[in-house]
């Protein structure tokens, strides 16, 4: 079964997670969504990074399938972010499991799987728009504004667990 990862990164830590699945599942091709040609995959793992809430327009455009492309291929989905638990605030609802459900809408139906991947940031990397959002954001919260790195090597694993278990019936 050929595998394509399609993937959203502005900063790195989506494009790692990705090129890790990539590695592990040698079957695998890994694509920036910006950079897509075409649909190659039997199976398709398509993520983003999160930011100022929502998945990277690019990947929702993409989940939507005007075009049909995803119609009859299985799905698997992923979000990288900060927050991997679900919140609620004065600013409404938040966290990993709302992300995916975002993602889950625009697809249109379940994925065969899905995984909330932590994140990184780091502050001084962060162009001066983002960096305002972030910090504008971060006050509203009352949260620190500073580097944060929530990744984890074994969630790659996990994810790949499952989508490997869920797929192979």
């Amino acid at each position: 079964m050929k595998i394509q990862i399609i993937y959203y990164s502005k900063y790195g830590s989506t494009q790692e997670i990705a090129q890790a699945m990539g590695r592990k599942l040698k079957t695998a091709t890994v694509v920036d969504v910006r950079e897509l040609q075409e649909i190659t995959g039997d199976l398709l793992v398509i993520g983003s990074a999160i930011y100022s809430e929502v998945p990277h327009k690019d990947i929702e455009r993409l989940l939507v399938d005007k075009e049909g492309q995803l119609q009859d291929k299985p799905v698997a989905l992923f979000a990288v972010c900060l927050r991997k638990t679900y919140i609620t605030s004065k600013i409404g609802e938040g966290g990993g499991p709302v992300y995916i459900k975002k993602m889950e809408r625009a697809l249109g139906r379940p994925p065969v799987a899905s995984m909330i991947f932590g994140g990184r940031m780091i502050v001084d990397e962060l162009d001066p728009e983002d960096r305002e959002r972030t910090e504008s954001f971060a006050k509203r919260q009352g949260m620190p504004f500073k580097d944060v790195n929530v990744m984890a090597d074994s969630e790659v694993d996990e994810f790949i667990e499952d989508i490997t278990a869920k797929t192979a019936r």
